[in-house]
């Protein structure tokens, strides 16, 4: 699902604002994919932070709280425990200079402990930076914040509607129209509405009178003089500069528009052309469906690849080297696999972005990874194996960890009997 937009993290922070200072915070709770914090007021609140690197998120719930703990403890989360469990919430803020970022500040009754926290939601730079005791620790290594770039923000969406499309997400519920024709035409919607918006643009410029008041202050300057020029050309005359050098500048700039002008009436010719192609454009298999790219071409890895019936293809590598540079190189939608209970035997999944994947290929990619990883004494027709396999969205290297070793979540896992073929 999509990230908080700096209106609705606005929103949410108003509302906790209402609700979280004078908490405690009292649990702290934390998987791979983020931090559940437990604040005990009148009432039990759990702020989930779900550090996501390109959706990040943060939502409250009451009293029950819908995330699933890891069995290992992060260090974030250690020395959260450490510095901050038992503090009392004094302050949440947006630190609205960097865009999506929020600070919580927290401290003990006497003022003699404090912990700063502050909540990155800015996606590809999503964080955990905490503070206290003239210490730090961080979820991922920061990156330096700069201003928010201007942009037109879309229609805000509810808290409500923001927490049930989340909890939707954790039950695998929130997953995309399949329907090739629908994903075809939904995107044919966005461009048509992308060009005619820069359609229109590109008219106001060609119907702008600007130019002709550029000519006119520069024919007034060349008649009149600086002090002579009528009150609603002043603005076209920079009082510093000499007459001559005005009288040149608004010549220029009328020219300069002009210029433009031309410009803009070859891009409005090109775009009703585009607009008119892509509104005569209907889906077609063909049309559809791009060529997949040679993962192992891009990579330069070594390793064995198997083309699937429904276009897919298949990767493993020969070393945690190459299957460390396919997994960085695959996209978000395809699949990673690994057998579970044999280190080492994993493969890339490589597919369109809607496409569907059968449970068969999945089995039949399974069936290969095994008798290419594993030797023949291991493998015995008949023999109960089981394969894990989640997007490689989900997938992290483990930082500082031996080479080829992952983090992941959101994983299914299939079942089957191996066939000797």
């Amino acid at each position: 699902m999509k990230s908080l937009t700096q209106i609705e993290l606005t929103n949410l922070v108003h509302h906790l604002q209402a609700l979280l200072p004078g908490t405690q915070l009292q649990e702290v709770l934390t998987n791979d994919r983020g931090l559940a914090l437990g604040f005990q007021g009148e009432t039990r609140y759990w702020l989930i932070l779900d550090l996501l690197p390109a959706t990040p998120l943060m939502l409250i719930f009451e009293n029950q709280c819908p995330f699933k703990k890891a069995p290992k403890t992060k260090p974030a989360a250690l020395f959260l425990k450490s510095h901050a469990k038992n503090l009392t919430l004094q302050a949440v803020d947006v630190l609205s200079d960097f865009g999506r970022v929020v600070r919580l500040t927290l401290s003990s009754r006497d003022q003699e402990k404090n912990c700063e926290l502050e909540i990155r939601l800015i996606p590809k730079q999503s964080n955990l930076l905490i503070k206290a005791d003239g210490k730090s620790i961080s979820w991922e290594k920061p990156l330096p914040l700069s201003p928010p770039p201007q942009a037109e923000m879309p229609e805000p969406r509810t808290l409500e509607d923001i927490h049930e499309q989340w909890l939707q997400e954790q039950k695998g519920d929130n997953r995309p129209s399949q329907d090739p024709v629908a994903q075809f035409e939904k995107q044919k919607a966005r461009n048509l509405e992308k060009k005619r918006k820069a359609l229109l643009d590109i008219q106001k410029q060609i119907e702008s009178h600007e130019s002709e008041f550029w000519i006119q202050a520069g024919q007034e300057l060349k008649m009149l003089g600086n002090l002579q020029i009528s009150s609603e050309l002043k603005k076209f005359v920079q009082e510093k500069e000499s007459l001559s050098w005005n009288i040149e500048n608004c010549f220029a700039k009328a020219k300069q528009l002009e210029g433009k002008k031309e410009g803009a009436r070859q891009r409005q010719v090109l775009l009703i052309k585009e607009i008119a192609d892509l509104e005569r454009k209907r889906y077609s298999e063909q049309s559809k469906k791009s060529q997949l790219v040679d993962l192992m071409q891009k990579t330069e890895a070594r390793g064995r690849k198997l083309q699937l019936s429904s276009g897919a293809i298949a990767y493993c590598g020969r070393s945690a080297q190459d299957n460390l540079a396919l997994l960085r190189q695959a996209k978000a939608w395809d699949y990673w696999l690994h057998l579970r209970d044999y280190p080492g035997a994993h493969a890339i999944l490589h597919r369109q972005r809607d496409q569907e994947i059968p449970e068969s290929e999945i089995q039949q990619v399974a069936e290969w990874v095994a008798k290419e990883s594993l030797s023949n004494k291991v493998l015995q027709d008949g023999s109960k194996l089981a394969v894990v396999f989640v997007e490689c969205r989900f997938v992290r290297p483990i930082k500082g960890d031996k080479l080829g070793r992952v983090t992941y979540h959101s994983a299914k896992t299939l079942s089957f009997t191996l066939r000797q073929s």
